[in-house]
């Protein structure tokens, strides 16, 4: 039976959502399943009739149930998502290093949360009103119209960024966005900061550009503004609301100081507002372009953490100057990114999904953020492990003491069925990392699975040390 805790902080409303969810998810409500109705489960639970109604009207948007008006609720056929991985009892232990049970692994994509049927059903009326068109031609360079004025709404209502249409570049992917607007600056060689530690996979394109990198050192608030007002960078690349990947936001206060150093010093910053929703308990400050008052900022970002990264959707936010160059350079280019996923997109935005997406993606991850740092604490002391505090993003930063080689840890790891991941690739001097700190992503495991997924690497890491502790190999 339902049982809801009026003591926790979140609403009653939101419990019963997620207790409801997961049943239907792991199968203890079946497809077509009636669900009971609002005035019996609402007598049922103590509480009222607007609860109830509040927790089945969120199922219904998120595409879990339906409505049959003089009928009630029935669960929806859910597909994927039923699918449940084996249980825990039926796992065993891993005969080779390359049988894994869980992968921390950062850059995964679970799609628990996903509404896939109706983002099936926009993507078959997109494909339908393509087949009725008498002439198909290329899209323009810019991408769809439709979708950048649905992410313009968006971004302007979000985060506040200054634009219109014209202003937005739907690009295949955050690399691709990169290569296009190096293209487009006007220099061809950049001596360029970047927070340090930094997401590798960005400083290799800076690198591939043949860019020198000058790296910031972070502090609790960002970056080193005082050191960046000492540096001769003439390009600036961040990641304000959620620096990767240790989580941090860039407070205002040094937002304010950075674009003042950008303008006196004619320097372009480039915003990467990636994570942007992941921010739990507390509202983003708005993006660094919104407060910009002399188009020093280029802004960018992906859909792919609150959707799927199948979807390879990013996009850029061009100030004039750089709009001009790239209408002028790329005047005979088609959009890269496929027209009717375009479209079913847009129509996805404009109904409002993706803010609710949003909100349901990082409710999400707060839980599992919670379970993974309650787990831990709870079965491993802080002389053996000790997580991060910051609260956002799809990850977590371990500190396991006394650890300083961290392939030989994680190959110990794996070859008990659990990977982690290192974090000295995320500095320009890996001989600056902190060897004893790690990361764990848990976006690709299953809310389900979690706890276990915890409880194993736990497990696995008293084993390891243990070990170590009677022959000394580590």
């Amino acid at each position: 039976m339902l049982q809801l805790d009026e003591n926790k902080k979140s609403p009653l409303y939101e419990q019963l959502f997620w207790k409801l969810r997961n049943s239907i998810l792991n199968g203890e409500l079946g497809t077509n399943q009636a669900l009971k109705p609002i005035r019996i489960l609402a007598e049922e639970l103590g509480i009222s009739r607007n609860t109830v109604n509040r927790a089945y009207g969120q199922l219904v948007e998120e595409g879990y149930i339906r409505s049959i008006p003089g009928s009630g609720y029935y669960v929806e056929e859910i597909l994927s998502l039923a699918v449940e991985a084996p249980s825990s009892h039926q796992k065993k232990p891993p005969q080779e290093a390359s049988d894994i049970l869980y992968d921390f692994r950062y850059e995964s994509f679970s799609g628990e949360l996903f509404p896939w049927k109706k983002w099936r059903r926009y993507v078959q009326d997109a494909l339908t009103e393509e087949s009725y068109q008498s002439c198909i031609t290329y899209e323009v360079n810019k991408g769809n119209l439709q979708l950048r004025q649905s992410l313009c709404s968006f971004l302007q209502k979000n985060r506040g960024v200054k634009c219109t249409p014209d202003h937005i570049i739907i690009l295949s992917g955050t690399q691709y966005a990169m290569d296009i607007l190096a293209d487009i600056l006007p220099k061809r060689f950049y001596k360029i900061g970047m927070e340090e530690p930094g997401y590798d996979g960005m400083r290799q394109i800076f690198k591939n550009k043949g860019w020198q990198i000058c790296p910031l050192p972070l502090t609790p608030d960002g970056i080193d503004a005082n050191g960046l007002e000492r540096s001769d960078c003439d390009l600036l690349y961040l990641t304000p609301s959620h620096q990767f990947p240790t989580g941090v936001t860039l407070s205002l206060s040094k937002r304010l100081q950075i674009l003042q150093w950008a303008w006196r010093n004619h320097v372009t910053v480039i915003e990467n507002d990636y994570d942007s929703a992941f921010l739990y308990g507390q509202r983003p400050l708005p993006a660094m372009q919104s407060m910009a008052s002399h188009n020093q900022v280029v802004y960018m970002d992906t859909l792919s953490k609150i959707l799927t990264p199948e979807l390879r959707c990013a996009y850029l936010v061009l100030p004039d100057p750089l709009l001009k160059t790239y209408e002028a350079k790329y005047r005979h280019h088609y959009s890269t990114h496929p027209v009717y996923l375009q479209r079913a997109l847009a129509a996805f935005i404009d109904s409002r999904l993706l803010e609710r997406q949003a909100r349901s993606s990082a409710l999400l991850s707060q839980h599992k953020c919670a379970c993974v740092q309650t787990v831990l604490h709870r079965e491993l002391p802080p002389s053996l492990c000790r997580c991060s505090q910051t609260p956002s993003g799809t990850h977590l930063l371990v500190k396991i003491p006394g650890e300083k080689n961290q392939s030989r840890l994680m190959d110990a790891l794996k070859a008990r069925g659990i990977k982690i991941y290192g974090t000295e690739s995320y500095w320009s001097d890996p001989a600056k990392a902190d060897k004893e700190i790690y990361l764990m992503g848990f976006s690709g495991i299953s809310e389900k699975e979690l706890e276990q997924a915890c409880l194993c690497f736990a497990a696995a890491l008293r084993d390891i040390k243990s070990a170590a502790d009677k022959t000394h190999f580590l």
